[in-house]
Protein backbone atom coordinates (compact mmCIF):
# COMPACT_ATOMS: atom_id res chain seq x y z
CA UNK A 1 0.00 0.00 0.00
CA UNK A 2 2.86 2.48 0.96
CA UNK A 3 4.76 1.36 -2.18
CA UNK A 4 1.27 2.25 -4.72
CA UNK A 5 1.33 5.55 -2.63
CA UNK A 6 4.74 6.63 -3.23
CA UNK A 7 4.42 5.72 -6.56
CA UNK A 8 1.42 8.19 -6.96
CA UNK A 9 3.37 11.34 -4.70
CA UNK A 10 6.18 10.56 -7.20
CA UNK A 11 3.97 10.58 -9.94
CA UNK A 12 2.43 14.41 -8.37
CA UNK A 13 5.48 15.92 -7.99
CA UNK A 14 6.38 14.96 -12.03
CA UNK A 15 3.24 16.83 -12.70
CA UNK A 16 3.90 19.47 -10.65
CA UNK A 17 7.50 20.29 -11.65
CA UNK A 18 5.84 20.34 -15.45
CA UNK A 19 3.10 22.84 -14.48
CA UNK A 20 6.05 24.99 -12.48
CA UNK A 21 8.23 24.60 -15.41
CA UNK A 22 5.47 25.73 -17.64
CA UNK A 23 4.23 28.35 -15.56
CA UNK A 24 7.41 30.25 -15.97
CA UNK A 25 8.12 29.71 -19.55
CA UNK A 26 5.16 31.38 -20.09
CA UNK A 27 6.00 33.99 -17.30
CA UNK A 28 8.95 34.67 -19.01
CA UNK A 29 7.96 35.02 -22.51
CA UNK A 30 5.45 37.76 -21.08
CA UNK A 31 8.24 39.66 -19.48
CA UNK A 32 10.23 39.66 -22.50
CA UNK A 33 7.18 40.43 -24.72
CA UNK A 34 6.31 43.17 -22.23
CA UNK A 35 10.14 44.91 -23.09
CA UNK A 36 9.62 44.94 -25.86
CA UNK A 37 5.73 46.26 -26.28
CA UNK A 38 6.32 50.23 -25.55
CA UNK A 39 4.31 52.71 -26.93
CA UNK A 40 7.83 55.51 -27.25
CA UNK A 41 10.04 54.43 -29.52
CA UNK A 42 12.09 57.65 -28.45
CA UNK A 43 12.59 57.42 -24.99
CA UNK A 44 16.05 59.63 -24.81
CA UNK A 45 16.74 62.85 -25.42
CA UNK A 46 18.95 62.43 -28.55
CA UNK A 47 17.02 59.78 -30.33
CA UNK A 48 13.78 62.18 -30.00
CA UNK A 49 15.35 65.41 -31.69
CA UNK A 50 17.52 63.12 -33.72
CA UNK A 51 14.38 61.30 -35.15
CA UNK A 52 12.26 65.38 -35.11
CA UNK A 53 15.48 66.47 -36.99
CA UNK A 54 15.15 63.61 -39.95
CA UNK A 55 10.94 64.25 -39.93
CA UNK A 56 11.52 68.12 -40.80
CA UNK A 57 13.67 67.23 -43.59
CA UNK A 58 11.66 64.57 -44.82
CA UNK A 59 13.87 61.61 -44.68
CA UNK A 60 12.34 59.43 -42.05
CA UNK A 61 10.11 56.43 -43.10
CA UNK A 62 7.01 57.99 -41.28
CA UNK A 63 5.54 61.25 -40.15
CA UNK A 64 7.71 63.77 -41.95
CA UNK A 65 4.54 65.96 -43.49
CA UNK A 66 2.91 66.20 -40.21
CA UNK A 67 5.83 66.85 -38.26
CA UNK A 68 7.03 69.56 -40.15
CA UNK A 69 3.31 71.12 -40.51
CA UNK A 70 3.62 71.39 -37.22
CA UNK A 71 6.94 72.78 -36.11
CA UNK A 72 6.04 75.58 -39.09
CA UNK A 73 3.04 76.49 -37.83
CA UNK A 74 4.06 76.63 -34.07
CA UNK A 75 6.98 78.42 -35.26
CA UNK A 76 4.63 81.27 -37.27
CA UNK A 77 2.34 81.81 -34.22
CA UNK A 78 5.16 82.65 -31.59
CA UNK A 79 6.94 84.77 -33.46
CA UNK A 80 3.88 86.40 -35.58
CA UNK A 81 5.15 89.50 -37.35
CA UNK A 82 8.53 89.54 -36.08
CA UNK A 83 10.27 91.34 -33.11
CA UNK A 84 9.96 94.84 -32.11
CA UNK A 85 12.67 96.66 -30.09
CA UNK A 86 11.37 99.19 -27.68
CA UNK A 87 13.17 101.54 -25.73
CA UNK A 88 11.77 100.60 -21.85
CA UNK A 89 10.26 102.57 -19.17
CA UNK A 90 12.44 105.48 -17.95
CA UNK A 91 14.76 105.84 -21.12
CA UNK A 92 12.38 107.11 -22.90
CA UNK A 93 15.76 109.48 -24.30
CA UNK A 94 18.04 106.33 -25.03
CA UNK A 95 17.62 106.96 -29.11
CA UNK A 96 21.56 105.76 -29.32
CA UNK A 97 20.73 102.35 -28.10
CA UNK A 98 17.29 102.03 -30.04
CA UNK A 99 19.20 102.54 -33.13
CA UNK A 100 22.00 100.39 -32.68
CA UNK A 101 19.58 97.65 -31.74
CA UNK A 102 17.75 98.19 -35.02
CA UNK A 103 20.89 98.33 -36.96
CA UNK A 104 21.62 95.08 -34.86
CA UNK A 105 18.80 93.48 -36.30
CA UNK A 106 18.75 94.48 -39.59
CA UNK A 107 22.64 93.35 -39.61
CA UNK A 108 21.79 89.96 -38.94
CA UNK A 109 18.65 89.62 -40.92
CA UNK A 110 16.22 89.36 -37.31
CA UNK A 111 13.31 90.95 -39.10
CA UNK A 112 13.03 88.67 -41.21
CA UNK A 113 13.39 84.95 -42.27
CA UNK A 114 16.19 84.55 -39.22
CA UNK A 115 13.91 85.35 -36.76
CA UNK A 116 11.16 82.27 -38.04
CA UNK A 117 14.36 79.70 -38.41
CA UNK A 118 15.35 80.46 -35.07
CA UNK A 119 11.83 79.50 -33.98
CA UNK A 120 11.80 76.36 -36.05
CA UNK A 121 15.47 75.09 -34.49
CA UNK A 122 13.91 75.82 -31.11
CA UNK A 123 10.39 73.75 -31.79
CA UNK A 124 12.74 70.94 -33.17
CA UNK A 125 15.50 71.24 -30.14
CA UNK A 126 13.24 72.64 -27.21
CA UNK A 127 16.15 74.98 -26.48
CA UNK A 128 18.07 78.15 -28.35
CA UNK A 129 21.28 78.86 -28.01
CA UNK A 130 22.55 81.91 -30.01
CA UNK A 131 26.22 82.56 -30.18
CA UNK A 132 27.23 86.72 -30.46
CA UNK A 133 31.04 88.11 -31.84
CA UNK A 134 31.84 91.50 -32.73
CA UNK A 135 32.66 92.41 -36.44
CA UNK A 136 35.27 94.98 -36.29
CA UNK A 137 35.62 95.84 -40.20
CA UNK A 138 31.49 96.87 -39.79
CA UNK A 139 31.60 98.03 -36.45
CA UNK A 140 28.76 95.24 -35.37
CA UNK A 141 27.92 92.39 -33.67
CA UNK A 142 27.17 89.12 -35.24
CA UNK A 143 24.50 86.61 -34.15
CA UNK A 144 24.61 83.30 -35.05
CA UNK A 145 22.26 80.03 -33.80
CA UNK A 146 24.01 76.68 -32.86
CA UNK A 147 22.43 74.02 -33.78
CA UNK A 148 22.61 70.91 -31.25
CA UNK A 149 22.10 68.53 -33.82
CA UNK A 150 24.79 69.45 -35.59
CA UNK A 151 27.31 70.43 -33.01
CA UNK A 152 26.11 68.45 -29.25
CA UNK A 153 26.86 71.24 -27.33
CA UNK A 154 27.20 71.25 -23.63
CA UNK A 155 26.00 74.35 -21.43
CA UNK A 156 27.81 74.23 -18.04
CA UNK A 157 26.34 75.49 -15.04
CA UNK A 158 27.38 75.66 -11.10
CA UNK A 159 25.87 72.69 -9.07
CA UNK A 160 22.65 73.58 -7.97
CA UNK A 161 22.57 76.57 -9.60
CA UNK A 162 20.97 75.36 -12.99
CA UNK A 163 20.03 78.77 -14.11
CA UNK A 164 23.52 80.32 -13.89
CA UNK A 165 24.91 79.74 -17.26
CA UNK A 166 28.83 79.63 -16.95
CA UNK A 167 29.91 78.50 -20.91
CA UNK A 168 29.21 76.19 -23.38
CA UNK A 169 31.38 74.15 -24.74
CA UNK A 170 30.80 71.90 -28.41
CA UNK A 171 32.81 70.90 -31.33
CA UNK A 172 33.18 72.23 -34.85
CA UNK A 173 33.21 68.51 -36.82
CA UNK A 174 34.97 69.99 -39.77
CA UNK A 175 37.93 70.52 -38.39
CA UNK A 176 37.84 68.59 -35.05
CA UNK A 177 38.26 72.49 -33.26
CA UNK A 178 36.82 72.60 -29.99
CA UNK A 179 34.64 75.80 -28.49
CA UNK A 180 34.26 77.17 -25.47
CA UNK A 181 31.81 79.96 -25.24
CA UNK A 182 32.24 82.10 -21.54
CA UNK A 183 28.67 83.69 -20.33
CA UNK A 184 28.92 87.07 -22.34
CA UNK A 185 29.21 85.50 -25.77
CA UNK A 186 25.79 83.38 -25.82
CA UNK A 187 22.25 83.39 -24.88
CA UNK A 188 21.43 80.39 -24.27
CA UNK A 189 17.18 79.59 -23.59
CA UNK A 190 15.30 76.42 -22.47
CA UNK A 191 11.64 75.68 -23.93
CA UNK A 192 11.00 72.14 -22.25
CA UNK A 193 12.09 69.95 -19.81
CA UNK A 194 12.93 69.75 -15.99
CA UNK A 195 14.40 72.60 -14.24
CA UNK A 196 17.62 70.80 -13.30
CA UNK A 197 18.56 69.11 -16.90
CA UNK A 198 19.83 71.72 -18.24
CA UNK A 199 20.96 70.09 -21.87
CA UNK A 200 17.79 67.70 -21.98
CA UNK A 201 15.57 69.82 -23.11
CA UNK A 202 12.59 67.91 -24.88
CA UNK A 203 10.30 69.63 -26.96
CA UNK A 204 6.27 69.36 -27.46
CA UNK A 205 6.45 67.33 -30.60
CA UNK A 206 8.57 65.46 -29.05
CA UNK A 207 6.33 63.53 -26.87
CA UNK A 208 3.57 62.56 -29.85
CA UNK A 209 5.94 61.06 -32.81
CA UNK A 210 4.76 57.79 -32.43
CA UNK A 211 1.39 59.32 -32.67
CA UNK A 212 2.86 61.39 -35.94
CA UNK A 213 4.18 57.87 -37.31
CA UNK A 214 0.56 56.44 -36.72
CA UNK A 215 -1.25 58.79 -38.46
CA UNK A 216 0.82 58.58 -41.90
CA UNK A 217 0.57 54.58 -41.08
CA UNK A 218 -2.80 54.60 -41.22
CA UNK A 219 -3.16 57.16 -44.71
CA UNK A 220 -0.43 54.77 -46.24
CA UNK A 221 -2.90 51.34 -45.42
CA UNK A 222 -6.10 53.55 -46.30
CA UNK A 223 -4.37 54.26 -49.67
CA UNK A 224 -3.37 50.70 -50.19
CA UNK A 225 -6.92 49.47 -49.70
CA UNK A 226 -8.27 51.91 -52.14
CA UNK A 227 -5.36 50.91 -54.68
CA UNK A 228 -6.67 47.21 -54.02
CA UNK A 229 -10.53 48.29 -54.11
CA UNK A 230 -11.43 51.22 -55.52
CA UNK A 231 -11.31 49.42 -58.80
CA UNK A 232 -13.91 46.43 -59.59
CA UNK A 233 -12.37 43.65 -59.03
CA UNK A 234 -14.26 40.29 -60.24
CA UNK A 235 -14.26 36.70 -58.94
CA UNK A 236 -15.18 34.04 -60.53
CA UNK A 237 -16.43 30.89 -57.98
CA UNK A 238 -16.00 27.17 -59.74
CA UNK A 239 -16.92 24.45 -58.52
CA UNK A 240 -13.29 22.51 -58.95
CA UNK A 241 -9.45 23.59 -60.06
CA UNK A 242 -10.00 22.15 -63.47
CA UNK A 243 -13.51 24.13 -64.25
CA UNK A 244 -11.02 27.60 -62.71
CA UNK A 245 -8.47 26.77 -65.01
CA UNK A 246 -10.91 26.57 -68.01
CA UNK A 247 -12.77 29.88 -66.94
CA UNK A 248 -9.07 31.30 -66.57
CA UNK A 249 -7.96 30.60 -70.13
CA UNK A 250 -11.33 31.20 -71.31
CA UNK A 251 -10.96 34.60 -70.08
CA UNK A 252 -7.60 35.59 -71.12
CA UNK A 253 -8.28 33.98 -74.86
CA UNK A 254 -11.15 36.58 -75.12
CA UNK A 255 -9.25 39.62 -73.22
CA UNK A 256 -12.50 39.81 -71.62
CA UNK A 257 -12.95 43.30 -69.81
CA UNK A 258 -16.21 45.04 -67.78
CA UNK A 259 -18.61 45.90 -69.90
CA UNK A 260 -18.15 42.42 -71.80
CA UNK A 261 -21.19 40.14 -71.36
CA UNK A 262 -20.05 36.62 -70.21
CA UNK A 263 -21.66 33.87 -69.87
CA UNK A 264 -20.39 30.04 -68.18
CA UNK A 265 -21.46 27.81 -65.18
CA UNK A 266 -19.21 30.02 -62.53
CA UNK A 267 -20.96 32.30 -60.51
CA UNK A 268 -19.68 36.23 -60.91
CA UNK A 269 -19.43 39.16 -58.01
CA UNK A 270 -17.62 41.96 -57.64
CA UNK A 271 -14.96 41.57 -54.34
CA UNK A 272 -15.69 44.48 -52.09
CA UNK A 273 -13.57 45.53 -48.62
CA UNK A 274 -15.10 45.46 -45.62
CA UNK A 275 -16.37 48.35 -44.33
CA UNK A 276 -15.35 47.81 -40.47
CA UNK A 277 -11.81 47.98 -41.33
CA UNK A 278 -12.10 50.99 -43.28
CA UNK A 279 -14.00 53.05 -40.29
CA UNK A 280 -11.41 51.47 -37.66
CA UNK A 281 -8.36 53.13 -40.34
CA UNK A 282 -11.01 56.19 -40.56
CA UNK A 283 -11.30 56.25 -36.30
CA UNK A 284 -7.40 56.01 -35.80
CA UNK A 285 -6.67 59.01 -37.82
CA UNK A 286 -9.04 61.08 -35.94
CA UNK A 287 -8.06 59.93 -33.22
CA UNK A 288 -4.47 60.46 -33.66
CA UNK A 289 -5.00 63.80 -35.13
CA UNK A 290 -6.92 64.84 -31.86
CA UNK A 291 -4.10 63.46 -29.69
CA UNK A 292 -1.61 65.88 -31.53
CA UNK A 293 -4.02 68.82 -31.72
CA UNK A 294 -4.35 68.34 -27.68
CA UNK A 295 -0.11 67.94 -27.34
CA UNK A 296 1.08 70.69 -29.62
CA UNK A 297 -1.78 73.23 -30.19
CA UNK A 298 -1.60 72.68 -33.68
CA UNK A 299 -5.14 72.90 -34.69
CA UNK A 300 -6.61 70.22 -36.64
CA UNK A 301 -6.81 71.89 -39.87
CA UNK A 302 -3.45 72.25 -40.14
CA UNK A 303 -3.01 68.55 -40.22
CA UNK A 304 -5.28 68.18 -43.02
CA UNK A 305 -8.68 67.44 -41.21
CA UNK A 306 -10.45 70.92 -41.97
CA UNK A 307 -13.92 68.48 -41.61
CA UNK A 308 -13.41 67.89 -37.90
CA UNK A 309 -14.45 71.74 -37.31
CA UNK A 310 -17.96 71.54 -36.77
CA UNK A 311 -18.72 74.82 -37.16
CA UNK A 312 -17.15 78.39 -36.93
CA UNK A 313 -16.91 78.61 -33.35
CA UNK A 314 -14.90 75.73 -32.97
CA UNK A 315 -12.08 77.15 -35.40
CA UNK A 316 -12.05 80.27 -33.54
CA UNK A 317 -11.75 78.02 -30.24
CA UNK A 318 -9.00 76.24 -32.05
CA UNK A 319 -6.95 79.70 -33.12
CA UNK A 320 -7.34 80.37 -29.66
CA UNK A 321 -5.50 77.08 -28.59
CA UNK A 322 -2.70 77.26 -30.45
CA UNK A 323 -2.32 81.10 -28.89
CA UNK A 324 -2.61 80.00 -25.80
CA UNK A 325 -0.26 76.80 -25.97
CA UNK A 326 2.31 79.34 -28.05
CA UNK A 327 2.14 81.81 -25.11
CA UNK A 328 5.08 80.10 -22.86
CA UNK A 329 7.47 80.25 -25.87
CA UNK A 330 7.07 83.60 -26.99
CA UNK A 331 7.42 84.66 -23.70
CA UNK A 332 10.77 82.64 -23.34
CA UNK A 333 11.98 84.52 -27.31
CA UNK A 334 10.91 87.69 -25.54
CA UNK A 335 13.44 87.24 -22.33
CA UNK A 336 16.13 85.88 -24.96
CA UNK A 337 15.94 89.32 -27.31
CA UNK A 338 16.00 91.26 -24.23
CA UNK A 339 18.99 89.90 -22.79
CA UNK A 340 20.65 89.36 -26.58
CA UNK A 341 20.29 93.28 -26.85
CA UNK A 342 21.87 93.61 -23.49
CA UNK A 343 24.87 91.28 -24.44
CA UNK A 344 25.11 93.12 -27.77
CA UNK A 345 25.26 96.56 -26.05
CA UNK A 346 27.92 95.30 -23.85
CA UNK A 347 29.46 94.19 -26.38
CA UNK A 348 29.51 97.36 -28.01
CA UNK A 349 30.98 98.92 -25.55
CA UNK A 350 33.99 96.99 -24.71
CA UNK A 351 34.55 96.33 -28.57
CA UNK A 352 33.83 99.62 -30.02
CA UNK A 353 34.27 102.19 -27.29
CA UNK A 354 31.30 102.76 -27.22
CA UNK A 355 29.02 103.94 -23.94
CA UNK A 356 25.52 102.84 -24.16
CA UNK A 357 23.09 101.76 -21.66
CA UNK A 358 23.21 97.94 -21.93
CA UNK A 359 19.49 97.84 -19.88
CA UNK A 360 17.55 100.62 -21.93
CA UNK A 361 16.06 98.51 -24.78
CA UNK A 362 13.63 95.64 -24.45
CA UNK A 363 11.72 93.45 -27.09
CA UNK A 364 8.17 92.87 -28.10
CA UNK A 365 6.09 90.17 -29.97
CA UNK A 366 2.94 91.41 -31.33
CA UNK A 367 0.40 89.03 -31.47
CA UNK A 368 -2.86 89.24 -32.06
CA UNK A 369 -6.33 86.87 -33.10
CA UNK A 370 -9.02 87.91 -35.54
CA UNK A 371 -10.90 86.54 -33.22
CA UNK A 372 -9.51 88.88 -30.63
CA UNK A 373 -9.89 91.76 -33.04
CA UNK A 374 -13.29 91.17 -33.47
CA UNK A 375 -13.85 91.12 -29.86
CA UNK A 376 -12.41 94.45 -28.92
CA UNK A 377 -14.03 96.11 -31.65
CA UNK A 378 -17.33 94.92 -31.10
CA UNK A 379 -17.63 94.62 -27.69
CA UNK A 380 -14.52 96.63 -25.23
CA UNK A 381 -14.31 99.21 -27.75
CA UNK A 382 -18.17 100.08 -27.66
CA UNK A 383 -18.10 99.73 -24.16
CA UNK A 384 -14.99 102.30 -23.80
CA UNK A 385 -16.70 105.06 -26.03
CA UNK A 386 -19.57 105.02 -23.45
CA UNK A 387 -17.83 105.80 -20.77
CA UNK A 388 -18.85 101.91 -19.09
CA UNK A 389 -15.26 100.59 -18.44
CA UNK A 390 -12.15 102.36 -18.16
CA UNK A 391 -8.97 103.09 -20.39
CA UNK A 392 -6.75 100.90 -18.48
CA UNK A 393 -9.43 98.03 -18.91
CA UNK A 394 -9.78 99.09 -22.63
CA UNK A 395 -5.91 98.58 -22.93
CA UNK A 396 -5.52 95.24 -20.65
CA UNK A 397 -8.23 93.30 -23.24
CA UNK A 398 -5.33 94.03 -25.81
CA UNK A 399 -2.38 91.45 -26.03
CA UNK A 400 1.26 91.96 -25.57
CA UNK A 401 0.75 96.00 -24.60
CA UNK A 402 2.11 97.94 -21.54
CA UNK A 403 -0.69 99.60 -20.03
CA UNK A 404 1.70 101.85 -18.34
CA UNK A 405 3.44 102.89 -21.20
CA UNK A 406 0.63 103.28 -23.57
CA UNK A 407 -1.40 105.50 -20.86
CA UNK A 408 1.82 107.99 -20.82
CA UNK A 409 2.14 108.10 -24.64
CA UNK A 410 -1.60 108.75 -24.79
CA UNK A 411 -1.31 111.75 -22.41
CA UNK A 412 2.00 112.87 -24.24
CA UNK A 413 -0.19 112.86 -27.38
CA UNK A 414 -2.89 115.03 -25.96
CA UNK A 415 -0.55 117.42 -24.50
CA UNK A 416 0.75 117.55 -27.56
CA UNK A 417 -2.41 118.13 -29.51
CA UNK A 418 -3.21 120.58 -26.86
CA UNK A 419 -0.63 122.98 -26.91
CA UNK A 420 -0.55 123.06 -30.72
CA UNK A 421 -4.74 123.57 -30.94
CA UNK A 422 -3.57 126.70 -28.34
CA UNK A 423 -0.99 127.79 -30.58
CA UNK A 424 -3.29 127.54 -33.21
CA UNK A 425 -5.98 129.84 -31.92
CA UNK A 426 -3.75 132.07 -30.63
CA UNK A 427 -2.30 132.39 -34.36
CA UNK A 428 -5.78 133.00 -35.31
CA UNK A 429 -6.35 135.37 -32.84
CA UNK A 430 -3.11 137.77 -33.69
CA UNK A 431 -3.93 136.94 -37.13
CA UNK A 432 -7.57 138.77 -36.68
CA UNK A 433 -6.20 141.91 -34.19
CA UNK A 434 -3.75 142.34 -37.19
CA UNK A 435 -6.28 142.73 -39.43
CA UNK A 436 -8.27 145.07 -37.37
CA UNK A 437 -8.75 148.82 -38.79
CA UNK A 438 -6.61 151.08 -36.42
CA UNK A 439 -9.66 153.21 -35.73
CA UNK A 440 -11.92 150.56 -35.24
CA UNK A 441 -9.79 149.97 -32.24
CA UNK A 442 -9.91 153.23 -31.09
CA UNK A 443 -13.93 153.27 -31.36
CA UNK A 444 -13.84 155.87 -33.98
CA UNK A 445 -16.74 155.97 -37.14
CA UNK A 446 -15.53 156.73 -40.15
Amino acid sequence: MFGKQNKENKELKIRLGELQSSVDILTNKLEVESRKYKGNSYNTYLSMVTEIANKYDGVSDWGNQIVKNIIDVRAAFIIGQGIIPLLKRGYENFNRELEFIQEFIDYNNLDEEISQDWAKESEIEGKALIRILPNIEDQMIEARFIPFTTHHYNVITPEEDYEDYLNVKYKVKKVGREITLQSHEFVYKKFGGRIDKVNETPPKVGVILNQCENLDKCLWDWRKSDFFFGHPTPYFKCLNKDEALTMREYIEKMNWKIGKALVGTADFTFVTPNTEGINALEKEIITNAKIISGATGCPVHFLGLPDLMSNRATAENLMELIYASTNKERKVWKGCYEELFEKVLTMANESFQQNYEVNAVECSIAFVTVEQLKLLIDVWLPLYMNNVITLDTMLSKIPEIDIGREKEEIEKQENKKAIQMLNHLKSIENQNTDNVNPNQQEGKII
